[in-house]
């Protein structure tokens, strides 16, 4: 009897740990990624996100321009607890993430609206010294 294959992937995974701010209905939640996929992320978080649970996320991209940071909207298809008391929580986004930027919108001279993400300084390493940019050219 053939043993169940797991589903393959339809694209690279990078391992990438950035700091990720989640809004969660109201809440606005931070958490850490692990890997990163074109269309999908998986987190390390303090807290337990149900699955089915719609969520929007900003993820900060650290030594690259200030201010610059990848956004997505998705689904949680994963979540379960660790060993470690974290929890391993999977998303699929609706579509491919897409950069974003923040900082002062000359027409209206005022701070646009910008993702938060916790000021642990020495916490957010690239794998590897993998620079998300050339990752991210590499598959898209």
């Amino acid at each position: 009897m053939d043993s169940p294959q797991p589903p393959q992937r339809s694209s690279i995974r990078y391992q990438l740990h950035l700091p990720v701010s989640l809004k969660l209905a109201h809440k606005e939640l931070y958490a850490q990624s692990e890997n990163i996929g074109l269309a999908s992320i998986l987190l390390s978080c303090a807290f337990l996100i149900p699955e089915g649970s719609s969520v929007q996320l900003a993820v900060g991209i650290v030594r690259s321009r200030p201010g610059t940071f990848l956004s997505g909207r998705g689904r949680v298809v994963r979540a379960h607890p660790r060993e470690t008391g974290d929890f391993a929580v999977a998303i699929k986004l609706d579509r491919a993430f897409e950069f974003g930027t923040y900082g002062v919108n000359p027409s209206s001279n005022s701070e646009e609206k910008k993702p938060r993400f916790p000021q642990e300084k020495n916490r957010f390493v690239v794998s590897g010294g993998l620079h998300l940019a050339s990752a991210w050219y590499t598959e898209t």
